[in-house]
């Protein structure tokens, strides 16, 4: 097709931590670093609490507001590829390796939350319970189904409510596996954004007509400050390029000055740098490469499809009734 050429994606990473990834993108079209970001915010499927049952409640919460926060507990979802969603109930079961038969898919977990008010004499002289997310009851069978943090020591758990003497609350969660198009409970990232580096040209030889307060007065201009005055040869210098927010003050005031031109500032072309956090469901290197599967099975799809609408497409126009035979 006229007008496409061929392009080599690289990625190289930046920092990576247990919390967040940043990496750069190089080689690709807007597009593609687009749907990368949007298939991460929205197709990357997860676990979450989809259905609460709630047998006692007479805290100040109403079983709604209780049955919202829950569903708002990042669960780690490591295991998420063992279970299988609603959308998925087309797909073929997974053959066991050794006995050669189905692997029946998980399609929920069950959590239980059984907590009662205590007397202050019981509560280190507070009259204040609180219900977190360490006092879940993980399912017996699944107890690498949890919620994030789950009783480990040193890390504030969520809290779910509070409960004065007196009050209590019990329930039974169901956790389930799906995605954030359907709710932004199962959305793996805090934050997924990528921006466009910048390519920041200086023209020294324009800028060695000003003053030194003049230089000090165009690097005073850039917001970002990204610029500095060589205190040995009185330069001007860009510093962090990373931290230009494309703003242009800088190149106005280059204007106002009578050096227009002199600053010249571009988005690098085919360059996207990308940051990515986690809500703790999914390790973040974990979200960036499900998403690239997750696109990789619609490129497939699109293809397979393209190519059954050409080769119709192609039998009629030589002659063929109907729709060609399709074999296995």
């Amino acid at each position: 097709m006229s007008g496409c050429k061929s392009r080599n994606p690289r990625v190289n990473i930046l920092e990576h931590n247990a919390e967040s990834i940043k990496f750069e993108l190089r080689e690709t079209h807007l597009s593609v670093a687009n749907a990368l970001r949007r298939v991460m915010l929205s197709e990357v499927p997860t676990l979450a609490i989809d259905l609460v049952e709630i047998h006692y409640n007479n805290t100040v919460l109403n079983d709604e507001f209780i049955t919202h926060r829950l569903g708002l507990i990042p669960i780690v979802s490591t295991k998420v590829d063992k279970f299988r969603a609603w959308y998925e109930e087309d797909e073929e079961d997974d053959i066991d390796e050794q006995t050669g038969l189905p692997i029946d898919p998980l399609t929920e977990v069950e959590f239980t939350l059984d907590v009662l008010g205590r007397e202050s004499e019981d509560n280190d002289g507070e009259e204040t319970t609180v219900v977190t997310s360490n006092d879940i009851v993980l399912d017996s069978l699944h107890p690498d189904v949890a919620p994030i943090n789950y009783k480990v020591e040193n890390v504030k758990p969520i809290v779910i409510v509070k409960l004065r003497p007196g009050q209590a609350i019990s329930l039974k969660a169901t956790v389930r596996k799906g995605i954030g198009k359907d709710h932004a409970k199962w959305n793996p990232c805090a934050t997924a954004v990528f921006r466009v580096p910048p390519a920041i040209r200086v023209n020294q030889q324009m800028l060695s007509g000003l003053s030194d307060a003049q230089r000090q007065q165009l690097v005073d201009s850039c917001p970002s400050r990204c610029f500095r005055v060589n205190p040995d040869t009185k330069e001007v210098e860009v510093q962090n390029a990373d931290r230009y927010t494309y703003d242009d003050e800088i190149v106005r005031k280059a204007e106002l000055l009578g050096v227009g031109g002199a600053i010249l500032v571009r988005e690098k072309p085919e360059h996207f740098v990308f940051t990515v956090e986690t809500t703790g469901s999914l390790p973040p290197h974990q979200i960036v490469l499900g998403a690239l599967g997750t696109l990789k099975k619609k490129l497939n799809v699109l293809s397979r499809d393209t190519a059954r609408v050409l080769g119709e497409q192609n039998f009629r126009e030589g002659g063929g009734d109907g729709f060609p035979m399709e074999y296995a």
